[in-house]
């Protein structure tokens, strides 16, 4: 099988089809959901002084608001505050879209930063959201009184992190709601943003349950006994029955047949596919080059060693050899003029990029934004009529591709470890709202330390980046790590990304992608993953720990709304195993 990137043989309409690339990137002219419009500037005075503000999460009672000031000088747009309200509100609560409004006390919609007023307080809500009128609470009134005397500058100030107990972890969990028989079944997602108190949990089971009668306020386990603290939703039971007021009898404890068989196709192992026969092999890594002449300018560059580089980039750098190429790019080594420190030159065709203008623009943007230790570095760039020039840092071990074929398998602990670097840097991606949309070991690099095991991974490649303002429907990325919800074409945000994590977790441990085709047909592939077909036969995966497989088949769920979040891997117990490497 190839490891081209996807090409458009599901039902992709025939406008995508005309624009499909060698190696399968679908990229449409100007892509619609890429927001690249500039904010307006406020028309607030400067000399206006700060609003402070109190800002509630639309329907949790259990949050107790973040206050931070509003000045002309930190927003000049309204989108520039929900930005920000987004980035401080999703570390505290699930906002799956991040903050897309914000209403008075009274539930009127706040349109712009003047209708803000000051020592108010206002509800953000994501997409779609209705407002809620509950009654929004500070459980910290002294410490509410305190801010009221505080003057407020341009630095941030909120509400320190509610800290769960250690009890609470992801995990997902089946509700019986309470009715007529056959009673409805649901699956809801619980964490540390859902579910840090008793009190939020049963919030997240209200707003999931729908009961007729209201709010949850009794839970009971499938053997009936009563929950009555928040360490039963995280022990070994995950199928509980929801009531509100209403009375209950035992008989409610015992289950229909049809009752029994949802609950039981929910519990059941990932589809039988591998099982027996030969292990299935990685897909192949091949050249991305597309060179039409003797005379194209890609072909020059990766050959000749006597590049001449821009003023501004060659009284600073040396170029080396060439230690990557694509479609419309090579990757040359470089070294500061000034000492031996290397770096990754990427020198753009701009002639290949016809079209494609806005997808080069936004992966410079994204990469001028972005700044954590497990993301690559961009250092410099020079733009020139014909060609851009990208300096970016530069790690010595190569990627994770070449790393998985020497190695073939890794240790729980190596998995651990590279796993906790990748999702740590798609956490912060997505705290950003920012989807990279090509995870895979190309696009991982790797330093080695003395024993020849890994000690860092970094994610890079940024082509195919974008920001998520609402859900995306463009289909891209590479077969074997590509998300179902991409293939189905019903729209994808975040979550993509933690599927292609879970996919390379998947193979890190055995050495073999979960979704493979025998016969290399890309159409029997994407039918594997769309019905999300995968085991763990013994011969391979005996020896690997239940919490591994266990945090696999999170990553791997076929419902986005059941994924576990980038947050949700990080908070997994396996990863500790990889901590102290």
């Amino acid at each position: 099988m190839s490891k081209n990137n996807i090409s458009g043989s599901r039902s992709v309409s025939s406008t995508s089809c005309n624009s499909i690339q060698s190696d399968f990137e679908i990229i449409d002219n100007g892509i619609e959901e890429l927001n690249l419009s500039k904010s307006r500037p406020s028309s607030t005075s400067r000399t206006q002084k700060a609003k402070r503000i109190r800002f509630y999460h639309n329907g949790n009672k259990f949050f107790n608001g973040v206050v931070i000031p509003v000045a002309p000088e930190r927003y000049r747009s309204f989108d520039s505050l929900t930005t920000e309200l987004t980035n401080i509100l999703t570390k505290n609560v699930t906002l799956p879209s991040g903050v897309r409004n914000i209403y008075s006390m009274e539930g009127k919609k706040v349109c712009s930063l003047d209708d803000l007023e000051d020592g108010k307080e206002y509800v953000c809500s994501g997409k779609g959201e209705m407002f809620k009128r509950i009654e929004y609470t500070k459980t910290d009134t002294l410490r509410s009184k305190k801010l009221s005397n505080t003057k407020f500058n341009n630095s941030l100030t909120h509400t320190p992190r509610i800290i769960p107990p250690d009890c609470v972890r992801p995990r997902i969990v089946t509700i019986i709601r309470n009715g007529i028989k056959p009673r409805k079944i649901i699956r809801l997602l619980i964490n540390k943003r859902n579910a840090s108190s008793m009190e939020q949990a049963l919030s997240a089971l209200t707003e999931a349950a729908q009961l007729d009668s209201g709010a949850v306020r009794k839970v009971f386990t499938l053997s009936g006994q009563a929950v009555t603290n928040l360490s039963q939703f995280f022990s070994s039971e995950d199928v509980f029955f929801v009531y509100g007021n209403e009375r209950f009898s035992q008989d409610d404890f015992e289950l229909e047949f049809e009752e029994s068989k949802a609950i039981q196709q929910y519990k059941k192992t990932p589809g039988l596919k591998n099982g027996a026969g030969p292990k299935p092999k990685m897909p192949k890594k091949e050249l991305n080059r597309t060179y039409e002449s003797s005379e194209s300018l890609l072909r020059k560059l990766s050959e000749d060693n006597n590049i001449i580089l821009p003023l501004s980039l060659r009284q600073k750098y040396t170029v080396g050899r060439m230690i990557g190429d694509g479609n419309f790019a090579v990757v040359r080594l470089c070294k500061s003029a000034t000492s031996d420190e290397e770096f990754a030159l990427k020198i753009i065709d701009k002639s290949k990029c016809k079209g494609k203008e806005d997808m080069i623009e936004n992966e410079v943007k994204i990469l001028r934004r972005v700044n954590h230790p497990n993301i690559m570095s961009l250092i410099a760039e020079q733009d020139t009529k014909t060609m851009l020039y990208l300096v970016c840092e530069y790690v010595k071990g190569g990627d994770l591709f070449d790393a998985i074929t020497v190695a073939q398998k890794f240790s729980e602990e190596q998995a651990a470890l590279m796993i906790n670097h990748l999702v740590s840097a798609l956490a912060y991606l997505h705290n950003l709202n920012i989807v990279h949309r090509d995870v895979k070991p190309e696009n991982l690099l790797v330093e080695f330390d003395g024993e020849n095991r890994i000690k860092l991974l970094k994610l890079g490649d940024f082509g195919l980046a974008c920001e998520v303002t609402r859900p995306l429907f463009t289909v891209c990325g590479t077969p074997t790590y590509v998300a179902p919800e991409i293939l189905a074409e019903s729209g994808y945000g975040l979550k993509i990304d933690v599927w292609a994590a879970g996919v390379i977790l998947y193979i890190l441990l055995c050495g073999y992608p979960p979704f493979v085709s025998q016969d290399n047909d890309q159409e029997k592939l994407f039918d594997c993953i769309l019905s999300g077909q995968y085991d763990f036969p013994d011969e391979y995966w005996k020896d690997v720990s239940g919490l591994a497989k266990e945090l696999i088949q999170n990553m791997l769920q076929l419902a986005p709304e059941l994924r576990f979040s980038a947050e949700d891997v990080l908070d997994h117990p396996w990863l500790s195993i990889g901590s102290d490497e």
